[in-house]
């Protein structure tokens, strides 16, 4: 039995990251993809691929994702990769009279390898410009007095949310954090539970996981520019505002 190909998995993964450097240059993403390619054929071609099933789903899963994010990416919006913007990038932006020094293909060195990593792993493009160029009026930033009291107020309604949705399910053996034992009861399962039940079950637990999430959120927030690290436009609401839903490019850049 030969081995895994777990060399080539990781040549695979650091080829995704450097086919984003912040090169106008079109020979060399070419040459990456070329490699890229041939690696990830490579892979699936050895045997050993097959064996565990569930490392082999995972590998699959991500060389799949990391292509089709790479064709997104580098051809389904404007040209790469002055097409793409970081918020933090127009917000500390020295801004001189033709702006040309927020352009990724102008960033220093340093600069560059940061905004290579960061878009390699932008999975929703979280703290990316989304809205179209030219179309609409840039949000205004709030004042970091008016942020840090609206944060608060979320991080209460979320901490709520977050208690109230775990007390509907908590009482329920069904949803026993524990491991189940061959002599546990049939009640102990979820299937025991009856639809009608099931669901608000479910629901809940959503609704548990999303509030946490924004109540870790809201924290990390509050510090980060509570002390004067951040500025506020750098902390939009982690799963945005349904109101700013009226285009699809809104939809998936702000809300989902």
């Amino acid at each position: 039995m030969g081995r895994y190909p777990w060399a080539e998995v990781l040549l695979f993964e650091v080829l995704h990251i450097i086919v984003f450097y912040p090169t106008r240059r079109h020979a060399y993403r070419v040459v990456v993809l070329a490699a890229m390619i041939y690696v990830a054929t490579q892979i699936y071609l050895t045997p050993e691929v097959t064996n565990p099933l569930t490392v082999t789903y995972t590998v699959g899963g991500t060389i799949a994702f990391h292509f089709i994010f790479t064709t997104y990416i580098l051809l389904a919006e404007g040209p790469f990769p002055d097409h793409w913007r970081r918020v933090r990038d127009e917000v500390h932006a020295k801004a001189d009279a033709g702006g040309s020094d927020v352009l990724p293909s102008n960033f220093p060195l340093t600069k560059k390898l940061w905004w290579m990593v960061d878009i390699a792993y932008s999975i929703r493009m979280v703290g990316w410009v989304q809205e179209p160029r030219n179309c609409l009026p840039p949000h205004p930033p709030p004042s970091r007095l008016t942020f840090l009291r609206k944060t608060f107020f979320k991080l209460i309604i979320n901490t709520i949310i977050t208690d109230f949705a775990t007390s509907i399910f908590a009482s329920s053996p069904a949803f026993d954090s524990r491991l189940h034992d061959p002599t546990d009861g049939p009640e102990t399962y979820l299937a025991a539970v009856p639809l009608l039940r099931r669901v608000p079950y479910v629901l809940a637990y959503g609704l548990m996981l999303t509030a946490g999430m924004g109540a870790l959120h809201n924290i990390m927030a509050l510090v980060c520019v509570g002390l004067g690290r951040s500025s506020p436009t750098l902390w939009p609401d982690i799963w945005g505002h349904w109101e700013d839903a009226y285009t699809l490019r809104k939809l998936w850049g702000y809300v989902l």
